[in-house]
């Protein structure tokens, strides 16, 4: 998703104490899992929403081949693919990215956030012909843009014989955790708790403040009661609670795969799990701290500022260059609709949390 700071509702700053917890938890995966900063550099060669231009930050000024960034990054055992959800550029760019890796001849294997842990017998079966795919997509909650976006990777890993990895956190877990924190996880099963990492990582760190002030800055701004915003940040820390846990759970996933493969790992996730190498990207290296890691960061390009692409190249090894997407929303109380009706949607299906 391509949204700019200024982007976030505004009316989310008078919403009700017992719907706060509620907005983040819709804000989240849509806000956090694929943020980008618009910004641009000279040059209209991005005339088309499946037109996209790969960028080294050394050279910002100079376009890149998809073979040539396959040739930088085949010495690498992880990239880390920070995407844009839904932006058809960002998905070609992958799958031709994927093709050109493919091509070096180094054993691959396709990571990814838009699969759960629970579903990885699924996504094997699948992958070996025992299932088809409707009973995937149905029965392992596939993602609604899976068909667009994902399942030509999956079918181009099924072909090769490439291992996927279902690598995130179960959602309905993510949701319990958001809501009352890591203490949720005591209440699992133990094959349910077998699907989120064993360590989860929360402490103070430049990851959860960056999460936390983006949340602040743009929820809070100091408005309410004192006791009104002790609340907010005990909400801000369940929501980073969550995030940590799909980011924890990534890494693991990785981690545990490549203790028992030799083989490198082209990992999909929203732009903020991964940027800055940050997230994800940083539970990984401590897992395997001898593990050379590449980021490829997503930035959605608007106007001509030249020293705003100067910012964003600190935020991964490899920048991809995009259209940005339309905007979802003009008028104010348009976005104001939809969230409300968000809102309504999440308290009718809301998942039971013991």
């Amino acid at each position: 998703m391509t949204v700019s700071l200024s982007s976030f509702p505004q009316h989310s700053r008078n919403v009700s104490m017992k719907n706060f917890q509620l907005l983040i938890g819709i804000l989240s995966p849509l806000f956090f899992s694929g943020c980008s900063i618009k910004t641009a550099i000279p040059g209209d060669s991005l005339d088309t929403l499946y037109s996209y231009q790969w960028v080294q930050p050394n050279n910002l000024n100079t376009e890149t081949s998809t073979a040539d960034i396959a040739q930088a990054l085949h010495d690498y055992d992880v990239i880390f693919f920070g995407e844009l959800h839904t932006h058809p550029a960002v998905h070609l760019a992958q799958m031709e990215l994927f093709q050109a890796l493919a091509s070096l001849g180094k054993p691959l294997t396709l990571s990814l956030e838009q699969f759960e842990r629970d579903t990885q017998e699924l996504l094997d079966e699948y992958l070996t012909g025992a299932i088809g795919e409707q009973y995937l997509i149905d029965k392992g909650r596939a993602w609604d843009n899976y068909e667009t976006s994902y399942r030509p990777l999956v079918e181009y890993a099924k072909n090769k014989h490439f291992p996927v990895i279902a690598a995130n956190a179960p959602k309905s877990i993510v949701v319990c955790v958001g809501r009352k924190g890591l203490s949720a996880l005591d209440n699992l099963s133990a094959q349910e708790r077998g699907y989120v990492a064993k360590d989860i990582d929360i402490s103070a760190s430049t990851y959860r403040k960056r999460f936390i002030d983006f949340m602040q800055t743009e929820s809070v701004h100091g408005n309410g009661s004192d006791e009104q915003n002790k609340t907010m940040q005990a909400m801000f820390l369940r929501g980073y609670a969550a995030q940590a846990t799909r980011d924890d759970t990534m890494a693991e996933s990785i981690a545990e795969h490549l203790k028992h493969q030799l083989r490198q790992v082209l990992h999909l996730n929203g732009n903020f799990h991964s940027s800055e190498f940050q997230g994800a990207v940083e539970r990984l290296l401590k897992r395997m701290p001898e593990l050379k890691v590449a980021v490829i960061h997503t930035v959605s390009l608007l106007g001509s500022s030249d020293e705003l692409l100067k910012q964003e190249k600190e935020k991964g090894s490899i920048l991809l260059l995009v259209s940005p997407l339309p905007d979802k929303f003009v008028k104010d109380e348009n976005r104001q609709q939809w969230m409300q009706g968000q809102m309504e949607k999440r308290m009718k299906n809301r998942e039971k949390c013991q």
